[in-house]
């Protein structure tokens, strides 16, 4: 029988710049790109958001994501294009 499991590699870079506006609120851009040596593929694209501090811990925030891939390289759906909402917290 076969095995479910096979050996990939993956490389994702990604650069991000994030730029504080006011008081409370945040904008990230990134540059991303990610390569399959195994599918002989690769795809580049970016990302944009905005986050609105709630306090010094918690900061919530919605976004577009213009590329097919995720940040997750086990999620190979390939379906994370679109808008996204986040929160971040830090303790």
């Amino acid at each position: 029988a076969g095995s479910e499991f096979f050996d990939s590699n993956a490389l994702l870079l990604v650069g991000r710049v994030d730029y504080h506006v006011v008081k409370d609120w945040e904008f990230t851009g990134e540059i991303r790109y990610l390569g399959v040596s195994e599918a002989e593929d690769a795809k580049a694209g970016a990302l944009l958001a905005a986050y609105k501090h709630i306090n010094q811990n918690v900061k919530v925030g919605v976004g577009y994501n213009f590329t097919d891939f995720s940040d997750d390289l086990t999620d190979l759906d390939y379906d994370s294009k679109g808008v996204f909402f986040n929160v971040v917290a830090k303790f």
